[in-house]
């Protein structure tokens, strides 16, 4: 049941943007333990000119808004119509981005608790794949009329609420309702007001203490709720439990998509040195381990990536922070796979490896199984570890645009390395760039193997003609 104080909303605005768009047309249903008990519209003077695609969407003219009233103007009364209500809309973050902040503009602080119907939907009817307005109202069979103006959406977002109310069990309704509306416990240093802001797309975000020193850095698919998941509550490692204890700050920076997010926190992680980040660091040198039974060498050597002019790609395997972590696996492979601690050049001097004498080596020290044989084994043990020869003849462009707010990066790649990168759109003056290496980079191969490999439907990869 939708028990208690409610205010059903739906707002039309000159644009998509609560920064720079203004409302244009408010329609209000407030509800009160299930109930109906009045309702409220208004157009609104956005005091700038309604794009004329906007105007063939929601039938609202520049010729209809001149001579209402502003959103200051009706501030007093609306605030009173929702103070002490849960805020209830389809989409609810866009209505509510834009009512805080013309709120805001008028000196006014609004931050209710909030409800999306879309979310609503998708916990009571998981079997369904859409669950915008218009399929809603397809598949329920609610009655409708124009869509795209504010009070005809609210009242058709309103038949939902009713129409689930006799559908579902009262229990079930109030559960869901109040696993939507449960805010996270947000630490000290940081306000809701800063949470909201956040947007729901690709990018990195920071953390940052009192002093401005980095915590941590990371990247998501949807900035705010990976943002928002580290102050559920939970805490079930103690690196979630630090950051709240002495997080003071959030930054963030919005990306075209997933690869331009994985790339920028790499390059953060390393520029910056969050204190809570231990992956994808900067390293003095790195080291691979060269084997190339064909040509030289014939022996896998544990190899600087430093030492080589040109790195000789189809031929290493790994690259690992130490030499000594270098060793370690090719013990470790050679323990797995039953291979010869001389072959690999573990292990010098006369007669049968260590291993041949634990029954563990095949036995190709001792001439018992052929060095071509061994070769293939190692081969096979090894490949997991390999970095491939570059797949394309020359540079490639990976092009990625984001399908909501038009921002486009494009990356130039040659070898596995990052080596120009161009963005146009909203970020292009952002305070985090990303900025090339113009070296290799293992955590940079890694990233790009695997969008290479599998490209989404926002990444375009245009190679030379």
């Amino acid at each position: 049941m939708f028990l208690g104080d409610f205010v059903f909303l739906d707002l039309e605005t000159t644009g998509a943007t609560a920064g720079t768009d203004r409302i244009t047309e408010i329609g209000l249903i407030s509800v009160k333990d299930g109930k109906y008990e009045s309702e409220w519209q208004t157009l609104i003077n956005p005091h700038r000119s309604i794009p004329n695609n906007i105007q063939l969407i929601t039938g609202i003219s520049n010729q209809m808004v001149e001579n209402e009233p502003t959103f200051e103007e009706i501030s007093d009364s609306l605030i009173k119509r929702l103070e002490g209500k849960i805020l209830v809309a389809h989409n609810v973050r866009f209505d509510y981005a834009f009512l805080r902040n013309e709120f805001k503009s008028c000196g006014i602080r609004y931050a209710p608790k909030r409800l999306c119907t879309v979310k609503l939907s998708r916990l009571l009817y998981p079997e369904e794949r859409k669950h915008g307005l218009d399929s809603i109202i397809k598949r329920l069979k609610l009655k409708c009329g124009a869509r795209h103006r504010a009070m005809t959406d609210t009242r058709a977002i309103w038949d939902f609420a009713q129409y689930i109310q006799k559908q579902f069990e009262p229990s079930l309704i109030s559960s869901s309702i109040n696993r939507l509306i449960k805010e996270p416990s947000l630490p000290n240093g940081i306000d809701q007001e800063i949470i909201d802001s956040i947007p729901s797309c690709p990018g990195i975000y920071i953390f940052k203490d009192g002093n401005d020193c980095v915590l941590y850095v990371g990247k998501s698919k949807n900035i705010r709720s990976r943002v928002i998941s580290h102050f559920s509550g939970e805490h079930s490692n103690k690196k979630d439990l630090k950051i709240n204890q002495n997080i003071n700050k959030i930054e963030w920076c919005e990306s075209a998509g997933e690869l331009g997010a994985l790339l920028l926190e790499s390059q953060l992680v390393k520029t910056l040195s969050p204190i809570f980040n231990r992956q994808l660091r900067q390293r003095e040198d790195s080291f691979t381990i060269q084997w190339n039974p064909t040509d030289q060498p014939k022996t896998p050597l544990i190899t600087p990536l430093s030492s080589f002019e040109e790195i000789p790609f189809g031929a290493i395997y790994g690259i690992f922070s130490t030499h000594k972590q270098a060793l370690k696996t090719l013990k470790d492979l050679a323990k797995i796979h039953n291979l010869c601690l001389k072959n690999l050049g573990i292990e010098s001097g006369e007669g049968p490896c260590f291993s041949h004498q634990l029954g563990t080596c095949w036995g190709v020290c001792v001439a018992k199984e052929s060095t071509m044989n061994h070769a293939m084994r190692l081969s096979m043990a090894l490949n997991k570890y390999l970095i491939p020869n570059w797949p394309f003849k020359g540079e490639i462009l990976l092009i990625e645009q984001s399908k909501d707010s038009g921002l486009v990066e494009k990356h130039k790649i040659n070898n596995w390395t990052h080596i120009d990168y161009e963005v146009i759109g909203q970020n292009a003056v952002a305070d985090y760039r990303l900025s090339p290496s113009k070296i290799f980079d293992h955590d940079t191969f890694q990233i790009l193997r695997k969008h290479i490999s599998k490209p989404t439907p926002h990444l375009t990869i245009v190679t030379q003609k």
